[in-house]
């Protein structure tokens, strides 16, 4: 170091010498000088000369080496550091391919063995196939061993089915021939109830009376017919201006309106009975009323077991001889009874343009007139069903009344519906001769017909009887 003095020399002086009164301080004296690089106290100080060219040390003794020793010592070691990679570095990038080398090989070898398990598996999958090709091969063999024996098995039951069409060709011709003749002989037993039990006859509408007839009888005729039911005045036609039918003797209004029997029982409810002469039972609207529509669900029940039939409502026989069924039971009673008829039609094919839901006798002489029914045919029931939902309609409403009681109204089978087993007739031969028979009957042995028609359902009621009980 260089004490510090005025002149200036060439060498940059390596210490200040300071006064001894700066070194006799302490760190705290003011005579210390901060150092404006590591901010610390120090005494010596090194000139800017020095320390840009490396001529300074560090202040602790056991560093005694300069700045510019240690610089040149690290470009030596550089240049030792950069001599030494230069000879490495050949090494390294061997070392390095080497490397490589061994995990590609490594990879090389677990693919191997991947490939190894795989073909191993492979080989077990291909003996599993060989051996199913095996089986299967064994069976073709089977197979086709057996294919003669299956060919002429297929030979004998084409045999077969063409044998059996002709069989079935030829039940069908039977059948048809036995339903021509079951249909002949309904319409033959059909045509004997309606001639001889039950007749039904359209009754034309009576001239209306002379005009020469007196004013006075007219109105006292009026008179007589006018009655005074449920609080008001009811005129009561004796339906001589419109169409009736009679069925049997009784007689029925043809429009289907039987109100008078609903007038007659409301007038008479009170009333003391009395014994009444044949003459006015037979003028009796309610009576003539009560006594066709009995004949009439008779009828309907006998054309039912003749067509084979099953009612969708059973009627008793009964239901209309009651003289006390209030309004509600009567227009239900005659509401079932008129969907008993029109069903009959439906499964009749009648032509359905034809009918009237209300007019009982008028559709009973449609299902008995042949022009427009295909009376006593079989099969299933096609009719156009907005046509028939539209003659339902008209008596739904009385048929959906709910004031009678279950145990009259119901449809549950009462004792004249009792099932019987189907007994098979050993007599069908007898039978056909029968319809043979009935063809050829002469006129005058009509009235002898009755008698055998109630003596042959008295036979088959007692045969059916024998047939249930075995007695």
């Amino acid at each position: 170091m260089a004490t510090s003095s005025s002149d200036e020399s060439s060498s940059a002086p390596r210490d200040f010498h300071l006064s001894s009164s700066l070194d006799s301080g302490s760190r705290l004296s003011p005579n210390r000088q901060r150092c404006p690089l590591c901010c610390s106290y120090k005494k010596v100080f090194y000139c800017k000369e020095c320390i840009q060219g490396g001529s300074f040390t560090y202040s602790s003794p056991h560093y005694p080496d300069s700045y510019v020793e240690k610089y040149t010592r690290l470009l030596k070691y550089k240049a030792y550091k950069k001599q030494i990679e230069d000879e490495c570095l050949p090494a390294i990038d061997k070392k390095q391919r080497v490397d490589a080398l061994y995990t590609k090989i490594r990879q090389k070898k677990d693919k191997i063995k991947v490939l190894k398990l795989a073909l191993a598996e492979k080989k077990e999958c291909q003996q599993f196939n060989n051996y199913k090709l095996k089986d299967l091969q064994r069976k073709n063999e089977m197979l086709s061993d057996s294919l003669p024996k299956y060919e002429r098995q297929v030979q004998k039951l084409e045999s077969y089915v063409l044998s059996k069409q002709d069989d079935i060709i030829k039940s069908r011709s039977d059948l048809t021939e036995k339903q021509l003749l079951l249909k002949k002989l309904i319409l033959v037993r059909i045509r004997q109830i309606t001639k001889y039990i039950f007749p039904i006859t359209k009754v034309q509408a009576r001239i209306e009376m002379e005009a020469s007839e007196s004013d006075m009888v007219s109105a006292l005729e009026e008179a007589t017919r006018t009655t005074y039911v449920r609080n008001r005045w009811v005129y009561n036609p004796d339906n001589a201006g419109e169409l009736q039918y009679t069925v049997v003797a009784p007689s029925l209004p043809g429009s289907g309106n039987y109100s008078a029997y609903n007038d007659w029982v409301a007038q008479n409810k009170d009333a003391v009975p009395s014994s009444s002469s044949v003459t006015s039972v037979e003028q009796n609207p309610a009576y003539r009323i009560s006594a066709a529509l009995t004949y009439t669900a008779q009828l309907v029940h006998v054309l039912a077991f003749y067509l084979d039939v099953k009612l969708p409502y059973k009627l008793l026989y009964s239901d209309f001889c009651s003289s006390d069924m209030s309004e509600q039971q009567f227009n239900r009673r005659v509401a079932r009874l008129n969907a008993n008829v029109l069903h009959l039609c439906f499964s009749q094919n009648t032509d359905l343009n034809l009918l009237q839901p209300s007019q009982t006798l008028h559709n009973i002489l449609q299902l008995l007139d042949p022009k427009v029914t295909d009376l006593g045919r079989s099969g299933p029931v096609e009719v156009d069903a907005q046509t028939a939902y539209d003659l339902e309609q008209q008596i739904a409403s009385d048929l959906q009344t709910s004031e009678d009681s279950d145990s009259e109204e119901s449809d549950t089978v009462p004792y004249e519906w009792e099932a019987v087993p189907r007994v098979q007739i050993s007599d069908t031969t007898a039978a056909i001769i029968t319809l043979q028979s009935t063809q050829t009957i002469p006129a005058q042995q009509a009235n002898s017909m009755t008698g055998g028609l109630m003596n042959s359902a008295a036979a088959a009621i007692a045969s059916m009887w024998k047939g249930w009980t075995g007695r």
